[in-house]
């Protein structure tokens, strides 16, 4: 069985320019092509997962460029095959390439869009089954919806607004699977902060209401590491919160995936000040590291994941108290230990097989 991975994305799917040649693909090409371990986690790490249970052989991801077709195989990562694109999208390069190696099994998508790329693989590939994860708090959006076998969202809530507007497509909840045994696992190390918050800077993160919350705290002084790439120039926002507040915070800026886990480490709590964010890995990644978690009452989705013993789910009034709660407490809560009794490999893997066989993946 073999499942293609593909993103509705165009700028981290199309490469028209600068990257199309028919010289070997230096390490600055393959980032800007987005051919990293980040790109699209969610789902790869859950085809690994499958890969890994022996349910699949064989798994790759589609992108287009300007160049030859070719094969992209980079240690630790899912191997991603170039196919020679224009700006018409005919892909006669992938036609060829479907009609000799037969149509993929599942193909699966990631994002809610529906570019002409999707549409031309779709129309190559009619007997795979097709299956979607938007990466947003409103599935029910994604264009074209009615044309998938399968709609992955992250709440139940979701699947009844999927389902008042398409009764027939098969809707589940899924879990996110994180690596915690070679990516997330606790370490020891100084806890050089009290606060760690993993996302980019921009609004939507909103890291304002954190620091609105640090600022409501004035028994003492809290320091913070913000763990992320400044997008949209929002650092700048927030340095001037900071220094209104006079308040002890730090910025990584953009880091290697592989040093994620190390500054999770560095702090006493993780948290997940969002509220537009559709059930972000960092709340599994801050509990694989064995930080406790808070996480804003008011996420659309993901703050299901913090169980009893994880850490705590506050209202935005009341986030700040739930800051001191688990700074005063931090050292009596399990949250590795919770998160592998629910969402290590061997709960979620099975979980997701019995998605894939109750709706005809399998």
């Amino acid at each position: 069985m073999k499942v293609v991975f593909i993103r509705t994305k165009s700028d981290s799917t199309v490469f028209m320019k600068g990257a199309g040649t028919n010289h070997e693909l230096d390490a600055a090409a393959l980032e800007r092509m987005k051919i990293t371990p980040k790109a699209g986690s969610s789902s790869k790490n859950m085809i690994f997962g499958l890969k890994a249970y022996n349910i699949i052989s064989e798994y790759e991801e589609w992108k287009f460029w300007s160049g030859r077709l070719q094969e992209v195989a980079v240690s630790g990562q899912m191997p991603v095959r170039l196919f020679p694109c224009d700006e018409s999208f005919a892909l006669k390069e992938l036609a060829h390439y479907i009609r000799a190696e037969g149509q993929p099994d599942i193909l699966w998508v990631e994002g809610p869009d529906y570019p002409l790329y999707i549409e031309r693989i779709f129309e190559f590939c009619p007997d795979s089954f097709k299956l979607v994860y938007s990466k947003d708090w409103r599935p029910w959006k994604i264009e074209n919806l009615a044309k998938y076998d399968l709609c992955l969202v992250d709440e139940d809530w979701e699947v009844e607004k999927v389902k008042s507007r398409y009764p027939k497509i098969h809707c589940e909840v899924w879990d996110k699977l994180i690596d915690y045994e070679s990516a997330f696992y606790p370490i020891s190390s100084e806890k050089r902060y009290d606060i760690c918050c993993v996302a980019y800077l921009r609004q939507r993160k909103n890291h304002k209401l954190l620091l609105h919350a640090m600022g409501k705290i004035n028994d003492r002084r809290l320091s913070c590491l913000c763990v992320g790439e400044d997008r949209k120039n929002y650092r700048a926002e927030l340095e001037r919160m900071i220094a209104e507040f006079n308040l002890s915070v730090y910025f990584t800026g953009e880091v290697p995936y592989e040093e994620v886990n190390r500054h999770i480490n560095s702090a006493r709590i993780g948290v997940l000040p969002a509220k537009l964010d559709a059930a972000p890995r960092a709340i599994l990644e801050y509990m694989a590291a064995d930080v406790p978690v808070l996480a804003n009452a008011e996420l659309l989705a993901g703050a299901r994941y913090v169980g009893e013993g994880a850490g705590l789910v506050k209202s935005p009034a009341e986030f700040h108290l739930g800051i001191r709660e688990l700074l005063d407490n931090y050292a009596n809560y399990s949250p590795r230990a919770f998160f592998v009794e629910h969402y290590s490999s061997e709960k979620v893997i099975p979980k997701f097989i019995g998605i894939l066989e109750k709706s005809g993946g399998l």
